[in-house]
């Protein structure tokens, strides 16, 4: 038992010299380097080590480095990071000045092509009846103005044809009788006049044209299937019916456009709106016929928001493009926006993190130091600064990011104030750590019992 005991404290003692000639060691509070005999090495990753000679860092095994060599120190809290000359050009370490001028930006996207709504004509019969025919086969089909689309077989027009008829049969009976009634024929026939006009207004709304109504006036016999002409050029987009159904008013037949007249749909993100302003010039390149240009001006009425992916939607007028920018097919959009006069930084001098963006920017005496800035409107090589930054300031573009983690050390991985640099003449530097308690004395056995007990090699209490 004894002999255990006193081998355990052997043994911790082994270990306490073995971390003081490895570099684990414990400093009281008020030890520093002016007391250390001789040069010193830290690590450049925990810089708060001081070691009596060269080696690996007992922490992350990294090549020690003496320290009044060393390239890169940190001093308190916000004083930022050193970095002397010919470290920054070993490091590749460039900085930019914050420039004060013109910042514009050339937005490039996507855009699909469509029928304009407003030229979309939505084709439904306005009586009752069965189609006959119809000209249009399919979605795709040439429409001219004046074309027939369908022919209707309707009783209901055909009523309204009769009593138009009997309507000038009257006035031809009243116009052929005597005069002598006087005052009273020409009241009668002023109310025929009316009730003609009505009746007519009443034919043409019901799809027959002005050419079938002079003819029906001519021949006063009732057309039973009536065509149903264009009213304008375009393509056929929805078929609803086909020839020999029953249709209704409530029934759409077909919709046709024109395709001279057509929207381009830009697809943009949140964050390019702030660039555009109404009047900006489009610039559409065809993708099925690469030579083909389209331009157009912006029109910010036209904008909306997408909840679903989050994007903005614009729209601009193209016409008479022909083929190349057929509806349905897709084209290259360029904006160029005008201007904007402010504050810029080069992109790559921005770093961004989830609690915001910074800068390192460049102090007196090779320092740098991380600044809290707010950016606004973003181009191709530059950003806005809105706040943080002051023109004529220069800030880290390159290998700033090893900076930012020098910065990052210095915030996050201080060393506890109460344990300083160690020294080699600290008489306390193989002190037993306060995390192991000393083992209590044991009293020595009686000699006695010296030679009389049990003894197990090896064993413990």
């Amino acid at each position: 038992m004894a002999l255990s005991r006193r081998s355990f404290i052997a043994g911790l003692a082994l270990v306490a010299a073995g971390g003081a000639a490895g570099g684990y060691a414990w400093t009281r509070r008020g030890a520093g380097p002016a007391q250390a005999a001789g040069a010193l090495y830290t690590c450049g990753m925990h810089s708060h080590l001081r070691l009596p000679k060269p080696g690996n860092c007992p922490i992350c095994n990294m090549t020690l480095v003496k320290v009044g060599a060393a390239p890169m120190t940190m001093g308190p809290a916000g004083d930022g990071v050193h970095v002397a000359p010919e470290a920054q050009r070993s490091m590749g370490l460039e900085t930019a000045v914050v420039a004060s001028g013109p910042l514009a930006r050339t937005i490039h996207a996507y855009a699909s092509i469509a029928l304009d709504d407003s030229a979309v004509v939505e084709v439904n019969p306005t009586v009752e009846g069965w189609l006959r025919s119809m000209q249009a086969r399919g979605v795709g089909d040439r429409i001219r103005r004046g074309q027939v689309l369908y022919e209707i077989y309707s009783p209901e027009l055909q009523q309204r044809q009769r009593e138009y008829i009997d309507l000038l049969v009257r006035k031809d009976a009243l116009l052929s009788t005597d005069g002598g009634m006087g005052g009273a024929t020409n009241a009668m026939a002023g109310s025929l006049a009316k009730e003609r006009f009505r009746n007519r207004a009443r034919l043409i709304a019901a799809g027959m044209d002005e050419e079938l109504v002079e003819e029906l006036e001519r021949g006063r016999r009732i057309i039973e299937v009536v065509p149903v002409r264009a009213l304008r050029d375009g393509v056929v987009t929805a078929i609803g019916a086909r020839a020999g159904g029953y249709v209704t008013p409530m029934q759409q037949i077909l919709a046709y456009a024109d395709n001279r007249r057509l929207w381009a749909e830009l697809t943009l993100f949140p964050d390019q709106l702030a660039w555009l302003r109404d009047g900006d010039r489009v610039r559409l390149r065809s993708t099925i016929e690469r030579g083909a240009v389209a331009e157009a001006r912006l029109d910010l009425s036209t904008v909306q928001i997408d909840p679903g992916s989050r994007t903005a939607r614009v729209r601009v007028a193209v016409s008479g493009h022909g083929a190349a920018f057929a509806p349905g097919a897709f084209a290259d959009a360029t904006i160029e926006t005008r201007s904007q006069h402010g504050l810029s930084i080069p992109r790559e001098a921005l770093i961004r993190t989830g609690a915001g963006d910074y800068v390192l920017r460049a102090a007196p005496d090779n320092h740098f130091e991380r600044v809290a800035i707010e950016t606004g409107i973003e181009s191709d090589e530059a950003i806005a600064v809105v706040s943080g930054l002051k023109a004529g300031e220069r800030v880290a573009v390159r290998a700033q990011f090893l900076l930012d983690g020098a910065l990052a050390l210095q915030a996050n991985a201080r060393p506890d104030p109460s344990m300083l640099p160690m020294s080699l003449d600290d008489p306390d530097i193989c002190r037993t750590p306060p995390s192991v308690p000393a083992a209590p004395a044991t009293p020595a056995a009686p000699a006695s019992h010296a030679g009389h007990g049990h003894q197990h090699g090896g064993s413990m209490p």
